[in-house]
């Protein structure tokens, strides 16, 4: 926590030098004592106060990003007083990251005209609204929307859900200088943050602690294009795994501290489905049913395979409604396959048959072995920042929290069987509300004529 805010403090009082350096002669150019220039925050102050800005602007102090913001609100304010207030000034003045101020301030041979206050009919309230926003953004409500279908049937592909930051507790910035409104790229591999400044983790007190099952926005702890935490790609998923519980699944059952999960509508399954004669209506199960994985695997002398993500609901709905069907069961992986891409790779397990996987908790002491060592390595490496190969102590101090995520489309959910375990620290926040869902064409989402409002999706709570 100390660490966090006296960071904040050095980078603020790096801004004050930079500010100070950048506008004291247009500053006693302007009449202000030459005094005033120099005291921190109360140069913030005289310059506000003189160009008619609220005092409130000041709370933008509080944030190293909000604080770049407000020095360029200042500035801007302060070169219109000396006629350079053109749109290639202030284009300048942006685009040099402050570098023109130094210019005008040091070298440009300009008089001062006057102080224009700022009016109310101007663009304060524009200028205030998007602040206001970025720090809602910021600190406690973000917007996201659904890209793939691993959370489906709870959430769908074209959901823009709204994720409070507060709920499991506020975890501040770690790169305080990026471009706002972003993640993390511009466009492609270009960086919308730089990476070289970061700052410790620290997260206030939540309002409630993660419970199993709860839908949960989190960083990808495998994202390895970006090293600050909060700068890797966002996650959706459930959290069906709390720290020190046991995770097993047994034909594509889970069972969590050795009980069976209970029953759960949403969850989705790949399903085997063979019609004779005639064919599935494809467009009514779309349109109708709202099932979207659809697959033909293979048309035979009038046999008709198909692979579908299906709930138990609609498997019986299907059932009762087609009459052609020959059967439907579950697409499940034989107990002896083993898929090569599940965490922890050399264990034989697959998506179907995992297990017994213990999820760590802060403070206990994992026993370590030449059997556990490839599954608690990646946090050991994690956690001390060293790799260990062989254990060389009988036992190692966890130090964080972990837990183990799974999309409710199970069959079709890259999640915690495949990568891991997901730290504490990664923890975004708790989606609550839908505002929006639009069901696009998945192979081409930008056709517009194609988009159709999911009506009774829209503003919906997240239960």
């Amino acid at each position: 926590m100390y660490q966090y805010f006296i960071l904040s403090g050095i980078f603020l009082f790096f801004e004050y030098i930079i500010h100070v350096l950048g506008t004291w002669k247009l500053c006693r150019k302007a009449g202000i004592n030459f005094w005033k220039i120099f005291i921190p925050i109360y140069n913030i102050f005289i310059l506000l106060k003189n160009y008619g800005r609220s005092i409130w602007y000041m709370i933008l102090l509080l944030n190293p990003l909000t604080s770049i913001i407000l020095l360029f609100i200042l500035w801007i304010d302060l070169i219109r007083s000396f006629g350079k207030g053109t749109k290639k000034d202030i284009i300048l003045l942006l685009f040099s990251a402050g570098i023109y101020i130094y210019y005008i301030n040091f070298f440009e041979k300009i008089q001062f005209l006057k102080i224009e206050k700022i009016k109310k009919e101007d663009n304060t309230g524009i200028l205030l609204s998007i602040i206001f926003s970025f720090i809602t953004h910021t600190y406690i409500i973000q917007p996201f929307v659904i890209p793939t279908s691993s959370m489906e049937g709870t959430l769908l592909v074209g959901d823009f859900i709204l994720v409070s930051k507060i709920h499991y507790g506020l975890r501040m910035p770690m790169s305080p200088i990026s471009i706002p409104f972003t993640h993390n790229k511009i466009y492609k591999n270009i960086k919308s943050y730089i990476s070289i400044l970061q700052w410790p983790y620290f997260r206030f007190s939540p309002i409630q602690s993660i419970q199993r099952n709860d839908i949960v926005v989190f960083n990808f702890p495998k994202d390895f294009n970006h090293k600050i935490i909060d700068k890797k790609d966002h996650y959706i998923k459930r959290c069906i795994g709390l720290p020190g519980d046991l995770i097993s699944i047994k034909e594509g059952v889970l069972f969590i501290n050795q009980k069976k999960e209970k029953f759960f509508e949403k969850k989705q399954q790949a399903y085997f489905v063979k019609t004779e004669n005639i064919p599935l209506n494809i467009e009514y199960l779309k349109n109708k049913m709202d099932i979207e994985d659809i697959e033909l695997i293979e048309e035979k002398n009038d046999e008709y395979f198909y692979k579908i993500m299906l709930t138990e609901k609609k498997v019986i709905q299907i059932k009762n409604f087609f009459d052609n069907i020959v059967f439907i069961k579950k697409n499940i992986f034989p107990i002896n396959y083993q898929e090569y891409s599940i965490f922890p790779n050399n264990y034989g397990w697959n998506r179907d048959f995992f297990g017994p996987l213990h999820i760590p908790k802060k403070g206990e002491l994992i026993k370590l072995n030449l059997k556990n060592i490839h599954i608690y390595n990646e946090i050991i490496t994690y956690e001390k920042g060293e790799k260990i190969n062989v254990p060389s102590e009988r036992y190692y101090k966890i130090k964080n929290n972990y837990y183990f995520m799974m999309g409710d489309n199970r069959h079709n959910s890259y999640d915690s069987r495949y990568w891991g375990f997901v730290p504490e620290n990664h923890i975004v926040g708790k989606p609550i509300f839908i505002w929006m869902s639009i069901d696009w064409d998945r192979k081409n989402p930008l056709n517009l004529f194609n988009w159709k409002l999911r009506l009774n999706r829209i503003m919906k709570i997240i239960k």
